[in-house]
């Protein structure tokens, strides 16, 4: 039997009918939404804060809350769950996120206070340490100069026992040698020391020395020798009488015999210088036999410790 028009009329509406249903199952089955605003900004918020060293070190507790809340969006959303429940755990994603990354920034502040802290007690340290130091170099510094004045004062006392000792020793030998002055009957003047030889320790008109003379000569040649560094000048002396050439050689003849005498007894030539003087510096008047007799002489000067003798002209 062939269909009818209505038959296949009601056909068709049935097919279309079958199409709209299959249709509606399909948008009833067709899965979540294309995209959620605000799951998207919390994905890219965890995403840049995990990709930053610094937070994932310095605050790894609530990074990992932020991840696990955006997880849990994620999860609701693939479920086509609830939106207000998707963007609650979407919400909380960001929130824990920005406090991660606060809680990093925060930690890195308390680390570099943590840091200049110990930079602090590393400087009060070494300042403690630089004061010990300069006390331990105060201390030893008046520890040396304690020493210092110790070895000082023992330096002066000893300079004052050989000051004492050096005072005692030239007492004793001014002593000795006024005794030893006195014994050759020398006398004190501004140029040294001066022993006179009158004229009865030579024989008249002569330069030859007489026994009185000699022992006289042995006498200055001891002292000499106990005293080295004295020097001596000798000097001849006449009157008046006769030629002033043979009164200058006569002087000078006499001075010479009692530096040979000298030199005999040891003392070195060097130590003696002779002049010949003549009539000149008379001590006293050629007029008188008595007069005459004093100037015929022989003076011999001793010098200082150094060996100085001023002679008559002012010079040395």
């Amino acid at each position: 039997m062939k269909p009818t028009k209505i038959h296949s009329q009601w056909v068709l509406l049935l097919a279309r009918y079958a199409l709209l249903l299959l249709l509606f199952v399909l948008i009833g089955c067709g899965g979540p939404p294309a995209n959620n605003p605000l799951l998207n900004d919390a994905r890219d918020k965890f995403e840049a804060a995990n990709s930053d060293e610094s937070i994932v070190r310095l605050a790894p507790v609530e990074l990992k809350e932020a991840e696990e809340a955006l997880a849990e969006s994620t999860s609701l959303w693939e479920a086509k769950a609830d939106k207000t429940e998707v963007d609650h755990y979407a919400y909380l994603a960001s929130q824990k996120t920005l406090i991660a990354r606060e809680t990093a920034l925060m930690n890195a502040a308390q680390q570099e206070i943590s840091r200049g802290e110990t930079e602090r007690q590393q400087v009060m340290l070494e300042v403690r340490r630089a004061d010990a130091q300069r006390s331990e170099q105060r201390a030893s510094s008046a520890l040396e100069e304690a020493q210092r004045e110790r070895e000082a004062a023992s330096e002066a006392r000893a300079g004052a026992e050989e000051a004492r000792t050096a005072a005692e020793d030239a007492r004793l030998l001014a002593a000795e040698l006024a005794k030893r002055v006195g014994e050759l009957e020398a006398r004190p003047t501004d140029r040294g020391l001066v022993l006179t030889l009158g004229d009865v320790l030579f024989d008249f008109g002569q330069a030859t020395l007489k026994t009185g003379g000699t022992q006289t000569v042995n006498k200055l040649g001891e002292f000499l020798e106990e005293y080295p560094d004295r020097h001596i000048l000798i000097e001849g002396f006449t009157d008046s009488i006769g030629s002033e050439e043979s009164n200058m050689t006569l002087s000078t003849r006499r001075a010479q015999n009692v530096k040979n005498a000298l030199m005999n007894k040891g003392i070195q030539s060097e130590r003696i210088r002779i002049r010949g003087f003549g009539t000149q510096h008379p001590v006293a008047s050629n007029a008188t036999d008595e007069g005459r007799r004093q100037n015929r002489r022989v003076e011999i000067v001793i010098s200082n410790e150094e060996g100085v003798i001023k002679d008559r002209t002012g010079s040395n």
